[in-house]
């Protein structure tokens, strides 16, 4: 009874700033329109990014020029979610193998728009409990949310999984991690594994509040395979016969394929690893990445429209700045004269398109 108290409590609070997008006045237009989710895969911090990032002049950190071509994108959602595969840990920073992100990297993405930070990944015990807890800790101090991981039992009890009241339709959401890299989670702390008895139990949890929709955000499959496997098949079978309406994937580093599976007169779309959001990582496919666009009819309160934009991560000058610029690949096709980049990361960018767009052939680009 007191789990349920507490949830109820949360969900009031959710509910009343769920709409910090939007304009306190809002049109009748705007409430007519369907909900609308931007979901972003991995958001890596290699120690290149950092040094690009560098201001000299005031001696700081500002990610923020890396997101400004897909912000538009990511501020046009009611609600954004990202894979934050790092931890605020402090310094010294660092990157991979074992990451520590600054402060100012959480920053841009909330100025890009995120508003969750799915932090059940492999990554998140980097920096040991400091680095779990400052991450929790700091995500909340800037107005966002994060799901996966939690500060002890108690946290996870009230805010796990937490419910969106969006234009009037609520969105549980769940996070999941195959494994944390080997590194033991030490007491109090918990952080979200792929336990089928623990994901029947939240969704039936989720069920009782009267949730129109479960979200499942799966951290899994094998790092730089193009198709997914057996093991991701197999949660995926798992996860839609027991409730779950749709189901968005990370770790990859790649894109992997859309696929939709029947379950009681829906089609539940599974986006088995959106690729990376933002990393130093230049290799073919892993040079960019996918939104995962989902409408949600007001009417049926139900998955109304499935589409994503594609973007490419170029690494070099615009406007005399050297950063790591996330680039629409659409946009760049219909005006190309808009982004001076050199020749090579412009035939890199239409390659990734292309590649993409035959890959994701089922979906449409979202415009």
């Amino acid at each position: 009874m007191k789990k349920h108290i507490l949830f109820l409590f949360i969900l009031f609070l959710v509910s009343c700033v769920s709409g910090n997008k939007k304009n306190a006045q809002e049109s009748n237009a705007d409430t007519e329109k369907p909900v609308t989710l931007i979901f972003a895969g991995d958001v890596m911090h290699h120690l290149p990014q950092m040094y690009a990032s560098y201001v000299s002049k005031t001696n700081s950190l500002n990610y923020t020029p890396c997101f400004q071509f897909i912000k538009p994108y990511v501020q046009s959602a009611d609600f954004a979610f990202c894979n934050f595969e790092t931890n605020l840990g402090g310094k010294p920073y660092t990157g991979y193998p074992q990451f520590s992100a600054p402060d100012e990297l959480l920053f841009a993405l909330k100025d890009c728009g995120f508003d969750v930070m799915q932090i059940a990944n492999n990554h998140i015990l980097d920096r040991g409990r400091k680095g779990l807890e400052c991450t929790i800790q700091k995500t909340k101090e800037h107005g966002m949310y994060s799901v996966g991981a939690y500060i002890d039992e108690n946290q996870r009890n009230t805010e796990y999984p937490p419910i969106f009241n969006l234009k009037g339709v609520k969105i549980a959401i769940l996070n999941y991690t195959y494994g944390t890299n080997g590194l033991p989670i030490k007491y109090p702390n918990l952080v979200n594994t792929t336990d089928s008895i623990q994901i029947i139990k939240d969704i039936y949890f989720a069920s009782q509040q009267k949730v129109d929709l479960i979200i499942a955000l799966m951290h899994w499959g094998w790092e730089y395979q193009l198709k997914s496997d057996k093991i991701q098949h197999n949660w995926a079978d798992f996860l839609v016969s027991n409730g779950v309406d749709l189901i968005i994937g990370s770790h990859p580093h790649v894109v992997q394929e859309v696929d939709f599976k029947p379950h009681n007169e829906k089609s539940v779309p599974i986006f088995y690893s959106l690729g990376n959001f933002i990393s130093n990582q230049r290799e073919r496919y892993r040079n960019g990445g996918i939104l995962a666009k989902i409408e949600i009819s007001l009417e049926t309160k139900e998955i109304s429209t499935v589409s994503y934009i594609p973007f490419y991560v170029y690494k070099g000058y615009l406007n005399n700045l050297r950063q790591y610029y996330l680039i629409p690949t659409q946009k760049f096709i219909d005006n190309p004269s808009n982004f001076s980049i050199p020749k090579n990361d412009s035939l890199e960018l239409i390659d990734f398109h292309n590649t993409i767009k035959k890959k994701l052939y089922n979906i449409e680009i979202a415009l």
